[in-house]
C-alpha cells in the first residue's frame, strides 16, 4: 500500500564565499527512519531508502513523499538505492540476507532480483555505468571481496570468480554508511573504498575483471575507521572521505584528492576539515565539492583548496542530471540543496 506523506518545508541560508549562498530546503519522508540511501533523478524527483526496509519517492520537489517500501522485506536495511527515472529503481540491503529489489512501475510492485543467505554476506553498495551495466560488492568472506555484476539493468546478477575479486587485508571491509563507498566512472572504471586496519581503494578499469590497490591518507587502524566515500569527477580527478564513524577523528585530515585516476592521493589540509569524520563526499562540478556527516558538513568552491562549514546532519548526497543536489539523513530528513 502506498502512503502519501505531507512534507513540512523550511529554508536556511548561509553565506559561504563572497556572494555565494547555499539554500537548504528541508523536508521529511517520515519522522523516524534512518535514510542512508539516496538517488536524485531531477530537481523534482528523488528516491531515498533506509532502515526497516523503507523506500520513499517524491515527484514534486519534496512537498509530498510516497512510501513505496517492498512489503516482503520490512526488516532489512536498504542502505543504497539507484533510480533510473520516475518509475524504475533498485535497492540493495546491507546485512543478512543480501537482497536486491527492482521496480519498473514506480514502486507499485517489486521483484527480488538477487538474494543471498550465505553466512557473512554483507553488501555495502552498488553503482551503474549506464542503464544496463552495474556492479555491487560485499565484504569478504575469507580473503576476497564478493563482486556481482549485471548487464541487463539489474534484472539478473552474476558473481565474479574469486580469482577476479579483490584480495583484501584481514579485517578490511566497506562501510554501508551512505551508498557511496563504490563509484563507477568513465567507460568501465570503478573504485571501492575500504577501511579497517588499512585505508585503501580497490580500482578496476575493465569492469571489475582485474583490480589494483592504492593506499589513501585517511584515518585507519580500527573497524570503525577508513575510507567511507569515493567520487570521481572524470577519469583523472577523484576525491575520498572518511575517518572514524564513532566520532570526529583524532587524526589530522580525512579528505584526500587524486589527479591521476586514483593511483596516488594527496591529503587535503585545511582548518575547517581537520579532525572531521565524513560519511559522504560529492563533486557538484569540477570546482564545487561537498562533504557531509551527521556532525555537519563542509563545502569548497575551488577544487578543495579552501573549505567552509555547512550546517545540517546528513549521511549521503546525490547529484541529479540537472545539477540539483539532494541529501538524506537521520529521522527521515531529506534536503534539496540550492547553491548560487
Amino acid at each position: 500500500m502506498r502512503i502519501r506523506l505531507l512534507c513540512v518545508l523550511f529554508f536556511s541560508t548561509q553565506v559561504l564565499i563572497g556572494q555565494t549562498r547555499v539554500f537548504t530546503q528541508m523536508c521529511q519522508a517520515d519522522s523516524v527512519t534512518s535514510l542512508r540511501g539516496i538517488s536524485a533523478v531531477s530537481g523534482e524527483i528523488c528516491w531515498v531508502s533506509g532502515a526497516q526496509g523503507k523506500v520513499y519517492r517524491t515527484i514534486n520537489k519534496g512537498e509530498t513523499w510516497e512510501n513505496l517500501s517492498p512489503e516482503k522485506w520490512d526488516t532489512l536495511q536498504f542502505r543504497d538505492i539507484h533510480a533510473f527515472g520516475k518509475d524504475t529503481a533498485l535497492v540493495i540491503s546491507a546485512g543478512l540476507p543480501a537482497v536486491i529489489c527492482k521496480t519498473v512501475d514506480g514502486g507499485k510492485t517489486w521483484k527480488t532480483v538477487y538474494e543471498n543467505h550465505k553466512k557473512g554476506i554483507f553488501f555495502d553498495g552498488f553503482d551503474f555505468w549506464d542503464s544496463n551495466r552495474g556492479i555491487a560488492f560485499s565484504d569478504a568472506i575469507g580473503e576476497r571481496l564478493i563482486i556481482i555484476t549485471t548487464t541487463d539493468a539489474g534484472d539478473t546478477w552474476q558473481e565474479s570468480s574469486p580469482e577476479n575479486s579483490p584480495l583484501v587485508a584481514h579485517g578490511q571491509g566497506g562501510f554501508a554508511a551512505s551508498g557511496t563507498c563504490i563509484k563507477t566512472f568513465g567507460e568501465s572504471s570503478v573504485a571501492i573504498a575500504l577501511g579497517g586496519f588499512n585505508a585503501t581503494l580497490q580500482i578496476s578499469h575493465d569492469g571489475g575483471h582485474t583490480w589494483e590497490r592504492t593506499f589513501v591518507p585517511i584515518d585507519f587502524g580500527a573497524d570503525s575507521k577508513g575510507v567511507f566515500s569515493v567520487d570521481f569527477y572524470n577519469n583523472k580527478l577523484g576525491i575520498v572521505a572518511g575517518g572514524d564513524y564513532r566520532a570526529d577523528s583524532l587524526s589530522g585530515q580525512n579528505l584526500a584528492i587524486s589527479h591521476d585516476g586514483g593511483k596516488t592521493w594527496k591529503e587535503i589540509d585545511h582548518p575547517e576539515t581537520e579532525h572531521r569524520y565524513f560519511s559522504c563526499v560529492k563533486f557538484v562540478d569540477k570546482k564545487m565539492i561537498m562533504a557531509v556527516s551527521r556532525f555537519g558538513g563542509v563545502i569548497s568552491y575551488n577544487s578543495g583548496k579552501t573549505w567552509s562549514a555547512v550546517d545540517g546532519s546528513f549521511y549521503s548526497l546525490s547529484l541529479a542530471t540537472d545539477g540539483t543536489l539532494w541529501a538524506s539523513g537521520p529521522k527521515g530528513a531529506v534536503a534539496r540543496i540550492i547553491y548560487k
